[in-house]
């Protein structure tokens, strides 16, 4: 097993050099390796040496999607189950709250019926704070993921609601420490990522996405950084009779693939 690429099965662990220069191969060959927990030989994977998906994330392409702001009535019911997931995850007893990517800010439309937290929340687009700034009570700032300035030890909670999967790989590990020490001891971290969305098919990547991810695969990198996941809710995108599939969804566990992820982890 241990000489046979995972992706194509050439004489190659975990993946062949031909293999390394698709981003969607090494994307499959992570989710492999994490599904056989792996985590040692997984580690390896995130570096320069493995293709990459294009990262189109910068200020101006999340400006021009956020130039108007998108209120939480009006999204579909997945995103709706997704927010309110991610909210009843979030401990009440929380006082300081960090909101990463805050985009539209459909988390603070909850959190800020809490007159007694304190919410922080940042983004890459100038015009999604402007308009954070404008709706609700908080502090929101500008700035990169990967330039983040916060006090150690400093957020009762965190979240990092559909933002993992636009962080290339090779700073995902660095972009979760930074992450991990802003969290009070025992802190909460609460984190959604889309599944099975099948971005190696499409033809552009409207919402530039640099992974693929699958629930094993964002278990296996926390548990790398250093945190220990208490939730996890799968989730699907059914356009119609929602309510009533997502019933059956949890009796048919293996009907329909998950397309969205909602977990809760602590530091260890």
């Amino acid at each position: 097993m241990h000489n046979i690429c995972l992706v194509c099965n050439n004489k190659k662990y975990p993946i062949c050099g031909k293999c390394s220069g698709n981003p969607f191969s090494v994307e499959k060959c992570r989710q492999k390796l994490a599904a056989l927990n792996d985590l040692e030989t997984l580690r390896t994977t995130y570096n320069h040496e493995y293709a990459q998906i294009k990262n189109l994330n910068s200020s101006s392409f999340w400006d021009k999607k956020l130039q108007q702001r998108e209120s939480f009535k009006e999204q579909d019911e997945m995103t709706k189950d997704r927010v309110k997931t991610a909210f009843k995850f979030f401990p009440k007893s929380s006082r300081k709250v960090l909101d990463i990517g805050a985009g539209n800010g459909f988390i603070e439309e909850l959190l800020n019926k809490n007159k007694d937290l304190q919410i922080f929340g940042n983004d890459i687009s100038y015009n999604a704070v402007q308009n954070l700034k404008r709706e609700f009570r908080g502090k929101f700032r500008r700035e990169s993921i990967f330039r983040m300035k916060y006090l150690k030890r400093y957020f009762d909670a965190i979240f990092v609601l559909e933002v993992l999967e636009h962080i290339s790989p090779s700073k995902i590990f660095s972009v979760l420490s930074k992450i991990k020490n802003f969290l009070k001891d025992g802190g909460s971290l609460v984190v959604s990522i889309p599944t099975n969305e099948g971005l190696e098919k499409m033809k552009t990547n409207p919402s530039g996405h640099v992974r693929t991810y699958t629930e094993n695969l964002i278990r296996a990198e926390l548990k790398i950084a250093g945190f220990k996941v208490l939730k996890v809710k799968t989730l699907f995108a059914f356009k119609d009779w929602y309510a009533v599939k997502k019933i059956t969804s949890n009796l048919l566990k293996n009907k329909w693939k998950s397309n969205n992820i909602v977990i809760l982890a602590k530091p260890i």
